[in-house]
């Protein structure tokens, strides 16, 4: 009786405390919640903003910040002007690859779909052929003692979409696209095949004796080629009806001093495209590089040294001309060639202006690029 009086006696007390907590509590609940007020950026700047980034990371993680954003911001190559060159590598000892950021000595992972080796009695010989962003992947497989087979491929690397065509059965030395068009070649032979992206068939046309084909390259819409004997530069009027090529003869024969002919090799030269100019590069030596550059002179019809690219940078790949940057690029030497060669996982620099060459080890934190797996490979994502 005395414990119920005692708890008749709280009771009160405690009925006033929740009386009096209960409006406090009413007026708590009918408060609006506290936000926090952003900025508004308009979607139609969005692409200004992306001009200004160099790391690719940045440019993909703005897109992906909402879809507002991302339909400003398309992939284009006014979008991407700004993204520094990058670097194929394979990366680690796995099959797989990865781009390369020389400025920051970054890693960038993506996903890069490549079949593997069936077996290990399997072989596999990969050659990667630069076009922008893009990659013309030529791979040779087989087993030792039987009929090799040959894929040949292109793949966007920043949307992963691929075109396989169908296989070439032989070697080649370069891919370059013209129109939508893919062409190849080899070395001192008389013949360009091509095909249409969407088609996937080959076709071979012969180039009249006795000319071979040294280079080729296309500038403003118009085919060039180096041809010999002489190095002599020609227009190339492609037939796609006859399968025929007709070679317009420009002049521009090259002499020995001209091109430092070596006795043991074959010369180095490289057409190659500097804002819309049709130029020439030519390896005079190879320990270290050295390099003249040559620019076209359509009414004198012949090649004139230059030593300055405008602050422009041009990039080479294992002997092969991947692109122009500039001028004055970000993050990059102006009038300078970057290359990559062989198999030693190094890039190099050659200044024009003052005839400095140097290496640089393909290093970033913890870890590098692995040396004596494939040649890197230059990937230029403002030439989307």
């Amino acid at each position: 009786m005395a414990a119920a009086n005692r708890r008749r006696s709280r009771s009160p007390q405690a009925n006033r405390r929740r009386r009096s907590s209960s409006p406090a509590n009413r007026r708590r609940s009918r408060s609006p919640p506290a936000t926090v007020s952003l900025p508004y950026f308009p979607p139609e700047l969005i692409p200004e903003v992306a001009r200004r980034l160099t790391n690719l990371p940045d440019f993909f993680a703005l897109r992906a910040a909402c879809r507002a954003y991302r339909a400003h911001l398309p992939l284009t190559s006014s979008n991407l002007a700004s993204q520094a060159p990058l670097l194929f590598v394979p990366f680690e000892d796995t099959e797989s690859h990865a781009l390369f950021h020389p400025t920051l000595r970054r890693i960038h992972r993506f996903r890069f779909h490549r079949t593997p080796p069936a077996s290990d009695d399997e072989y596999t010989v990969t050659d990667f052929h630069s076009l922008g962003c893009r990659l013309a992947i030529y791979e040779i497989r087989g087993l030792v003692g039987q009929p090799s087979r040959y894929n040949f491929s292109i793949v966007n690397l920043f949307t992963g979409e691929r075109t396989c065509l169908s296989s070439l059965p032989e070697h080649i030395n370069r891919v370059l696209l013209y129109g939508d068009l893919v062409l190849t070649f080899q070395y001192f032979d008389h013949a360009i095949r091509y095909c249409r992206l969407e088609a996937a068939d080959w076709n071979v046309a012969s180039i009249i004796e006795p000319y071979k084909l040294h280079g080729l390259i296309c500038v403003n819409g118009v085919l060039y080629a180096l041809v010999t004997p002489g190095y002599i530069l020609a227009v190339v009027e492609l037939s796609e009806n006859q399968n025929s090529v007709e070679l317009v003869l420009l002049g521009g024969n090259l002499d020995a001093s001209t091109v430092h002919l070596h006795e043991e090799c074959p010369p180095q030269l490289h057409l190659a495209e500097c804002c819309g100019e049709l130029i020439l590069i030519s390896t005079m030596e190879f320990d270290p590089r050295v390099y003249h550059v040559f620019k076209w002179k359509f009414v004198e019809a012949k090649w004139e040294r230059i030593t300055s690219l405008g602050g422009c940078t041009l990039f080479l790949a294992d002997d092969r001309f991947v692109g122009c940057l500039g001028p004055h690029h970000k993050g990059i030497r102006g009038d300078s060639i970057y290359i990559t060669e062989f198999t030693d996982g190094d890039w190099c620099e050659y200044a024009l202006d003052d005839g400095s060459f140097n290496r640089f080890a393909a290093e970033y934190q913890g870890g590098a690029v692995p040396k004596d797996r494939c040649t890197p490979v230059w990937v230029l994502p403002s030439m989307y």
